[in-house]
């Protein structure tokens, strides 16, 4: 049996990035992650997460 260090702790996950209003690129992105998370694949999920952060720095 592994013991856990004692400062061990979960962690929460980054709030997920969110479409900003009256962006169609957003919201395409948006739709992707919504379809892949229906399919049970969160890689692309994360990996939508990450597009989107990155769309939101570079166009908002």
């Amino acid at each position: 049996m592994t013991q856990k260090p004692q400062d061990y702790s979960l962690t929460e996950l980054p709030a997920e990035p969110s479409a900003k209003p009256g962006c169609p690129a957003c919201l395409s992105i948006v739709v992707s992650r919504e379809n892949a998370r229906s399919k049970g694949d969160f890689s692309t999920v994360s990996d939508r997460n990450v597009r989107l952060r990155r769309h939101h720095e570079d166009a908002h």
